[in-house]
């Protein structure tokens, strides 16, 4: 008994992937742009504008009025409140230091 014989040949089968790619083009991603890892890049700006904006700020302001709270009531050692500050200065200050940083290279 012989195997059955292929209906499609492999030529044949790139010949339709390559016509489909050739008819839609945004599927490769080949309408312009400026490099290959664009995607990447907006969604690490995204991920920074979240980190750095508006909702950062907020978090910010409600971490030092809890940490203020609490230093005041006397549940809050000085070391904490002053990591606290620490943290939100390196959160805000992290484009300029990395700046800084590249810029002496």
């Amino acid at each position: 008994m012989t195997a059955p014989k292929s209906l499609l040949k492999p030529s044949a089968v790139a010949f339709a992937v390559f016509a489909i790619l050739m008819a839609f083009p945004e599927a490769a991603h080949a309408q312009g742009g400026d490099g290959l890892f664009d995607s990447f890049t907006n969604l690490l700006t995204a991920l920074v504008d979240v980190l750095t904006g508006v909702w950062a700020r907020l978090v910010g302001i409600i971490a030092i009025f809890v940490a203020g709270i609490l230093w005041l009531s006397g549940r809050l050692e000085m070391r904490h409140f002053i990591a606290v500050i620490g943290g939100l200065i390196l959160v805000f200050g992290a484009a300029a230091i990395v700046d800084g940083v590249a810029g002496a290279v």
